[in-house]
């Protein structure tokens, strides 16, 4: 619990991040943005982080998902990190359609 409450800081910025800039990329542009800049900017700014986190499980839970989809929503990932993306906003966030996206 202790470790989780240091890595806060660093989760919470990731996830922030990906709410506010992520949704108009592709999948591609995406995943090089939190795994390989942003994660890697963190680190070096020294910045805990739990090691591998993946923003969308801070964003929303295996039930919120779930409910998604049960919905209608897609099961594709970028169809989902979208749904977390317009939840976590207060908003209306620019997004892409993910239809045929990789």
């Amino acid at each position: 619990l202790k470790d989780l409450q240091n890595k806060l800081i660093g989760n919470c910025l990731l996830s922030s991040a990906f709410v506010g800039y992520i949704s108009p990329f592709s999948m591609k542009h995406r995943i090089n943005l939190w795994k390989n800049v942003w994660t890697v900017d963190i680190g070096e700014k020294g910045i805990p982080l739990t090691k591998g986190i993946d923003p969308l499980t801070v964003l929303a839970t295996e039930a919120d998902i779930a409910g998604w989809q049960n919905e209608g929503l897609p099961s594709d990932r970028i169809s989902v990190e979208n749904a977390a993306v317009v939840t976590s906003c207060s908003r209306w966030p620019l997004m892409i359609d993910p239809q045929l996206q990789g």
